[in-house]
């Protein structure tokens, strides 16, 4: 199955400043530009279903549902070529054949032998067994290796395509510095002296970015951290990141922005949990500090909290809450997918058997009682499958409860894995794109009502948004 459609580049009007287009209706043309909402995405798209979203946040949502194409999501949310179920269950039918082949010429050989004792004949032991065992017992555990994998990948979505199995990113092909196209770069943010290993982060930038007209423009950034096991790449390969933003630039649901998405574990199967670790890797310091002066330094960007936003998933979600919290004057805004309230089992592994460490990282103890120097602007994302849907929810009260702009989306169909990011994503970073400087301005709050769902694509001066 083919990967999400690329959007064609360069897209008309990148060069020019962003501003809010008209809100159009599903699948026609709005008022302004009179561009069709959905003319970048496949025309078999299900325009008709609609995509349940639910606002909640201790009896009062604020801003609105972003309108998301259904278009969109169905894109989004399509698999790619190795993430069939038929590769795992055809490396698993492998496995199968050879273990009953193994155990067919097993019996026939022992019964071979049998009759030959039978007769009195003693033949000598087949030459080079030892050798043949070996290549069988490695036959058998590479195909159950990539069984194992083939399925995680089936489930997770951490490499859609044959390509990106080889480390070419979704997307990336098809643009080029000079075509006004997005880009995606990967560059060194290195800092022995924070106990980093040697490490890259992707940055996409947007549509128009090199164009000479923009040469005084400036973008606010999005830092996006990945999940454990994980990399930064994750984000490009198993989210389709780049094509995901790319649509929606195009189609006016965003603002050209700036993606940052940097090494946030100090290795591939390392748990960092984005902290300081005591006598460790100063994750923490190296993202909120390192990471943020080396973007600013190398591309156009609002340097200041009003232009940052900090976004993650799973434990990069818990680790956007946490560091944004902590780290007021550097971001405005969080996006929290798939987001847990507490560092997990990490006292003695990562913080030198600390419980004060422990807690002051730790949203679910210090929320009810930190300081806010600012207002936050908090988006918590999780979907029906995923064990986080309760905790993103209670997140979001206890922040709406001390008086912060703190909303809780459930997205439908989202798990808790790289193909939920898919159908999250979008509405995270609507929800950046709204609150960043220089975005749209804030809807009007409305009250919640229970018992009735809010649907993707309908305003919500339309309908109530709902609690259940």
């Amino acid at each position: 199955m083919p990967g999400p459609r690329p959007v064609p580049t360069p897209v008309p009007g990148a060069g020019l400043p962003w501003r809010p287009p008209a809100t159009p209706r599903h699948g026609t043309p709005g008022p302004g530009p009179g561009r069709p909402l959905l003319r970048h995405y496949p025309v078999e798209a299900p325009v008709g279903e609609s995509h349940r979203v639910r606002r909640v946040a201790a009896g009062i949502a604020h801003s609105h549902v972003p309108r998301v194409p259904p278009a969109l999501l169905h894109v989004a949310a399509r698999a790619g070529p190795l993430e069939s179920p038929w590769i795992a269950a055809g490396f698993v039918a492998m496995l199968l054949a050879s273990v009953a082949v193994v155990v067919w010429r097993h019996r026939l050989a022992a019964a071979r032998q049998r009759e030959q004792r039978e007769h009195g004949v003693t033949l000598a032991a087949p030459r080079l067994r030892w050798l043949r065992r070996g290549g069988l017992a490695v036959w058998l555990t590479s195909l159950a290796t990539l069984s194992g994998l083939a399925g995680l990948n089936t489930y997770v979505g951490y490499v859609p395509t044959l390509p990106a199995l080889f480390g070419s990113l979704p997307g990336s092909a098809a643009a080029s510095p000079g075509s006004g196209g997005s880009q995606v770069v990967k560059i060194a943010i290195d800092a022995p002296q924070l106990g980093m290993r040697p490490s890259g982060a992707y940055v996409y930038l947007p549509p128009g970015y090199g164009a000479r007209s923009n040469r005084s423009h400036r973008y606010p950034v999005v830092y996006l951290l990945h999940g454990y096991p994980g990399g930064p790449v994750d984000w490009f390969r198993g989210a389709h990141l780049q094509q995901i933003m790319d649509a929606m630039i195009a189609d006016g649901l965003a603002r050209p922005m700036i993606l940052v998405a940097p090494a946030a574990s100090g290795g591939w199967l390392h748990d960092s949990e984005m902290l300081n670790q005591v006598g460790g890797p100063q994750v923490e310091t190296y993202l909120t500090s390192m990471v943020v002066h080396v973007i600013d330094s190398r591309f156009r960007t609002v340097a200041s909290r009003s232009g940052r936003a900090v976004g993650g998933m799973s434990s990069g979600g818990y680790g956007a809450l946490n560091l944004g919290l902590r780290h007021q004057d550097s971001y405005s805004v969080i996006l929290s997918m798939m987001p847990y309230g507490t560092p997990g089992n990490v006292t003695a592994t990562l913080l030198g058997g600390s419980r004060a460490l422990w807690l002051a990282n730790s949203p679910d103890d210090y929320i009810p009682t930190m300081r806010f120097r600012h207002p936050m602007a908090v988006d918590l994302l999780a979907g029906p499958h995923d064990q986080e849907l309760g905790e993103a929810w209670r997140l979001a009260r206890m922040l709406r409860d001390r008086g912060q702009p703190a909303v809780f989306t459930e997205v439908a169909g989202a798990g808790h894995t790289w193909r939920g990011v898919r159908l999250e994503i979008p509405y995270a970073l609507a929800f950046a794109s709204n609150h960043l400087s220089g975005g749209r301005p804030a809807a009007a709050r409305v009250p919640l009502a229970r018992g009735q769902p809010v649907h993707a694509g309908t305003p919500v001066d339309e309908r109530r948004l709902s609690v259940a």
